[in-house]
């Protein structure tokens, strides 16, 4: 690369998950010319004698912040956009959680997107979006409503942004944002508030999307992530308050990018997540009606179902949106139908497994269209699940 880049991981008490991102991944940064820091406030001294060990294999892109006294990961991640512990003045910074690592191949693609001097970077894969958005995706986004529109739900990955120091990190300042925006220690969303706050700054700026396929990134499974009781406070709370401290100018498309994050299985878009969280203590009658008014936001899921899951009335709950999906098919809303079946993994045991993947492959046609070309004609002449099948039979 023609550019320097440094890619800083976060890491508390992971010395596992680092080695295996070390073994499977420091040959291919150290060929890319990807400098790596390790910012680590672990309880012990296991993970500085892993960097230590490496070292001293010969692997001179490596480095060891030692990142103790620090409040907690979103302290760790607003210092390393202000450029703490780097000993030089990087043209790219990096910041990645400490389990995620990515092929060589991608990384050709990354450093090419560096050499273009591109302001930002984000590397993902749209596979996992489950809303339809109907737009041919791009490459390059030059328009900060537009990206905001579609990229700002995965802004939230914390190795998904990288930025170019000189125009998006030097120039803020971080007093300002931290009174105006929120950005903070306990912000929770640092990276997304100062990514959009930037841009909409800027008379022009340039990102790239760099698309990784599903054999590029690479997830360590001995550590997922968990949000215990803050489930709710950071994803509805939270969440919402950082989207709408942003400039005015992302007003129109603010809760159409709260509802990406939030309508996700992962979150709150899924019966069956809701009825996990409530069987572990995390949602009951209180919580529904303390967001009570705010359901509709940040999931599909009707008021109603959820209500019948904080009440325990499970049966009610899986009938009652058994029946909205079918509802949604007659009326034609395929986008709301989609979202069910992506979502809630029991409609295969509904179904059976033989009409469950015949309307898989339906909606799958349906969805591809949807997000290549903005539309569908998968489901011209249905009015309800029986016509598909009887279509599928001829």
């Amino acid at each position: 690369m023609k550019y320097s880049m440094a890619l800083c991981y976060l890491t508390h008490d992971h010395p596992d998950v680092v080695r295996e991102v070390f073994d499977n991944s420091l040959e291919a940064y150290a060929s890319h010319g990807i400098d790596v820091f390790i910012y680590d406030d672990s309880e012990s001294e296991l993970t500085r004698k892993i960097v230590s060990e490496y070292i001293n294999k010969g692997y001179k892109n490596l480095y060891y912040v030692d990142a103790h006294g620090v409040e907690g990961a979103d302290h760790k991640y607003l210092l390393i956009m202000q450029g703490a512990g780097l000993p030089k003045d990087y043209d790219y910074i990096w910041p990645c959680k400490d389990r995620v690592y990515f092929s060589s191949s991608y990384l050709d693609r990354l450093c090419e997107a560096v050499d273009e001097g591109n302001d930002i970077i984000m590397g993902l894969t749209e596979h996992s979006r489950c809303e339809i958005v109907s737009c041919v995706y791009k490459t390059y986004y030059t328009d900060p409503c537009e990206f905001y529109r579609k990229y700002g739900v995965f802004s939230t990955n914390w190795e998904c942004t990288i930025r170019k120091r000189e125009t998006m990190l030097d120039p803020v300042d971080w007093d300002l944002y931290r009174e105006k925006y929120g950005v903070d220690e306990f912000c929770n969303f640092n990276q997304s508030v100062s990514l959009f706050a930037r841009i909409a700054e800027m008379d022009s700026f340039k990102a790239r999307i760099c698309r990784f396929g599903d054999d590029e990134r690479f997830i360590s499974k001995k550590v997922t992530s968990h949000w215990g009781s803050q489930l709710f406070g950071l994803w509805i709370d939270k969440w919402i308050a950082a989207n709408y401290r942003l400039p005015e100018i992302y007003d129109s498309y603010k809760m159409q990018v709260v509802k990406s994050q939030t309508n996700v299985y992962e979150l709150f878009g899924s019966l069956e997540m809701m009825i996990l969280y409530r069987d572990k203590g995390q949602y009951d009658m209180e919580v529904y009606e303390k967001y009570r008014d705010i359901w509709p936001f940040i999931t599909d899921i009707s008021p109603e179902c959820l209500r019948l899951v904080a009440a325990g009335d499970d049966d009610r709950a899986i009938k009652y949106a058994l029946r909205d999906f079918e509802d949604s098919v007659k009326q034609g809303n395929f986008d709301r139908a989609y979202w069910y079946l992506k979502d809630n993994t029991w409609f295969k045991i509904v179904y059976g497994e033989a009409k469950f993947g015949i309307i898989c492959h339906y909606f799958w046609l349906y969805g591809s269209q949807m997000n290549v070309e903005g539309k569908s004609n998968v489901f011209d002449g249905i009015g309800s699940l029986d016509d598909l099948f009887a279509v599928h039979m001829k």
